[in-house]
């Protein structure tokens, strides 16, 4: 059940003005002491905490708008509106206080291509390449560290998708916002259970979609058994894109196994996920020579398969366009997934 606020000012109190600012995307409690994140990835800490009283109201509030119990015996509260993501542990379980965070998915693209590239977090040469490659059809998997910006990739590269072209997405907290960003495209949004025997799953989605006539099926993030129906799906024709949690785009294919679990045809799964996973895409946070922290395309890899082996080519490594050194047989690859480049 989605959140639903009819006085924010009221709610949020002294997080208003946090909540409201576009600059800002997560808010951090604990203890009292409140961290905010800003869209650079800075990290700081008010200089004055928030009151008990707000704290336990604040809680309270969340709690009856969900209808859910917050105490000992469930000290788990999460709530979620169309652009806030709240999660709250109660202090039997956080020695340190309770913990509130709460993060922003607005719905809305935070960059265009001129300012990603202005930024840093690609080059135009990469730009172009991965725009070519969304609209010839390639499935990517995004990966890296929790607040890298995964999110914010997707949405961008889902945002070149042409209009015509149905788009099933498939979360368990809604943060694409696909539609509400791209009205006129056609576009399907379905909201899943994460728990696993409790209403309508991933697996449940991934099958209903494919009777929905879809041109692309998205996973916000695959962290699961989910990863082998998303990638049977995959295999039917039908394109995509997901995240995923790792800290190297070579090791995708791994991650993926390892979240499958122990299949007794590993082999053969494996020869698919290089066969279904055209490009893998790794973005973190570096800092620059002045110390700043910003989001950069770290490595881009491109699978496949040739000659009964599993192979990769790095197109993007170390924050570092690769294009001119690939060989023309490599070159040669590219076109062959229909990537006029």
């Amino acid at each position: 059940m989605d959140l639903v606020i009819d006085n924010p000012k009221e709610l949020y109190g002294p997080l208003y003005d946090m909540i409201a600012n576009p600059e800002i995307t997560d808010i951090d409690i604990c203890n009292r002491e409140v961290y905010f994140t800003d869209v650079e990835g800075r990290r700081m800490k008010l200089k004055s905490s928030v009151k008990r009283d707000f704290e336990m109201q604040f809680c309270m509030k969340i709690a009856n708008l969900m209808q859910k119990n917050f105490n000992r015996m469930n000290p788990l509260l999460e709530a979620e509106t169309d652009a806030l993501r709240i999660s709250i542990l109660h202090e039997s379980v956080s020695m340190g206080g309770r913990s509130i965070s709460i993060r922003k998915s607005l719905p809305a693209i935070r960059y265009t291509a001129s300012e990603a590239i202005e930024s840093g977090l690609f080059s135009e040469t990469t730009y172009g390449f991965l725009t070519k490659a969304v609209k010839a059809g390639q499935n990517f998997v995004i990966c890296g560290g929790p607040g890298a910006g995964k999110t914010e990739l997707a949405k961008f590269l889902a945002s070149h998708i042409n209009t015509s072209e149905r788009v099933i997405t498939i979360e368990d907290n809604l943060e694409w916002h696909l539609k509400k960003f791209n009205p006129d495209a056609d576009i399907v949004e379905l909201k899943v259970e994460r728990e696993s025997g409790k209403g309508f799953s991933y697996h449940d989605a991934i099958r209903a979609s494919l009777r929905q006539n879809p041109k692309w099926l998205m996973l916000s993030e695959t962290r699961g058994e989910e990863a082998k129906y998303l990638i049977e799906a995959w295999s039917t024709g039908i394109h995509g894109i997901t995240t995923i949690h790792t800290d190297d785009a070579e090791k995708i294919p791994e991650r993926i196994l390892t979240m499958i679990g122990n299949p007794s045809d590993v082999k053969r799964l494996e020869n698919q996920i290089y066969n279904e996973i055209d490009i893998g895409i790794l973005i973190a946070r570096v800092k620059d020579e002045t110390g700043v922290s910003k989001r950069v395309l770290w490595q881009v890899r491109l699978f496949f398969r040739e000659g009964g082996v599993n192979r990769s080519i790095a197109l993007v490594d170390n924050g570092k366009d690769c294009f001119d050194m690939l060989s023309s047989r490599e070159y040669e690859i590219i076109g062959r997934k229909g990537i006029v480049f």
